[in-house]
């Protein structure tokens, strides 16, 4: 009789596993599924250091299924370079997201990474085609592979911009015997803004008291507009024949000029950093050094954590760089620039590119 009872309960065991089997099989049997078609939306914004924030490329997909009831789908956009079959891809994580966009200084540097190769005189990149696909997976964990399916490959071809190159503005060249009248050669002061062509700022080091004399040019090359001595000291002529502009001693000068006014002033300066990252707070500037070779004024010393500090000349606050917006860009009078962390610092103060490209570094020693 167990025996009996004990086959019988058997029986019924397996049939209730067998049902259960059918159902679970029922559960993960994929049905027709649907791939994914790629879309490239570009702004037509140039790849140039001047749009580097701009929106550049928009990617967006078709969401897949691969037929599972309650599926759920992982999505990853892949970028390589043309002809190495996604080897060494960069790939961006979107979750479940169907769209990535790409800022002009993101697909830069992106094809910088990807190979494009910079000459070393110039300093320019050649151009480089990648591509691009969206890979969808079944799964939560971003490196999801399971069952992938792909979109079809789209291409993205451009010449990638030095972003350590100055944006260019609108300038006056400034030959003069300081650096052997050539003005092809010549440093050059500038507007700051494209839109403007009227006034125009920059520094440039005069060594020797026997090369004071210089003047502006409206193009590099003698062959234009140029600017020579005016009626007064503080005045401009275009006349072919004026006389030279001169400063009065050796430095490095802040010049200025203004080409509907016909004006134009020379300002001596030395530089200094002051602020609370300081060892000597606000209250005292600590003076830099100006390098005649590199162009640059430089320092090092040590900042404090949680300290800012600041750019100044001539020991005061009338001509005075901060940083607004924390891009390594200098603006006058502009917001404090705060310290990274403590430590030992080598400051680098650059002026030499003309209004609108002042730029500073701080490296930790």
């Amino acid at each position: 009789m167990k025996n009996w009872l004990t086959q019988i309960l058997g029986l019924c065991m397996a049939v209730t596993l067998l049902s259960s089997c059918e159902k679970d099989e029922e559960q993960v049997v994929a049905k027709p599924g649907r791939e994914t078609t790629l879309t490239t939306v570009s702004t037509n914004v140039p790849l140039t250091l001047d749009d580097k924030d701009k929106t550049y490329v928009v990617y967006s997909w078709t969401p897949v299924s691969f037929g599972y009831l309650g599926e759920v789908v992982s999505y990853t956009l892949e970028v390589a370079k043309k002809g190495n079959d996604f080897a060494g891809a960069k790939t961006y994580q979107t979750g479940s997201a169907l769209t990535k966009t790409f800022t002009v200084s993101e697909i830069n540097s992106l094809m910088i990474e990807m190979g494009a190769v910079q000459d070393a005189k110039t300093k320019e990149f050649s151009p480089i085609e990648l591509e691009v696909r969206a890979k969808a997976a079944l799964g939560t964990s971003p490196t999801a592979d399971a069952m992938a399916k792909y979109s079809a490959v789209t291409t993205l071809a451009g010449k990638p911009y030095n972003a350590n190159a100055a944006i260019v503005y609108p300038s006056l060249w400034v030959p003069g015997a300081y650096q052997g009248w050539a003005p092809d050669k010549a440093p050059a002061i500038a507007s700051g803004d494209k839109d403007n062509k009227k006034t125009y700022e920059g520094y440039i080091y005069f060594p020797s008291a026997d090369k004071l004399k210089f003047k502006f040019t409206s193009k590099p090359a003698w062959d234009d507009v140029n600017y020579g001595k005016g009626a007064s000291a503080t005045d401009l002529s275009t006349d072919g024949g004026a006389g030279d502009l001169e400063v009065t001693e050796p430095g490095y000068y802040w010049l200025k000029a203004n080409t509907e006014t016909l004006k134009w002033s020379a300002t001596k300066t030395t530089w200094a950093v002051i602020g609370s990252g300081t060892a000597k707070g606000w209250d005292n500037e600590t003076p830099m050094t100006y390098d005649p070779i590199q162009g640059v004024w430089t320092i090092t010393t040590a900042l404090s954590q949680d300290g800012e500090i600041k750019f100044r000349a001539n020991n005061g606050w009338d001509l005075n760089y901060g940083d607004k917006g924390g891009d390594g860009l200098l603006e006058s009078g502009a917001d404090n620039i705060k310290v990274p962390s403590a430590g030992n610092y080598t400051i680098t103060l650059d002026l030499s590119k003309g209004a609108g490209n002042y730029t500073y570094t701080l490296k930790k020693n």
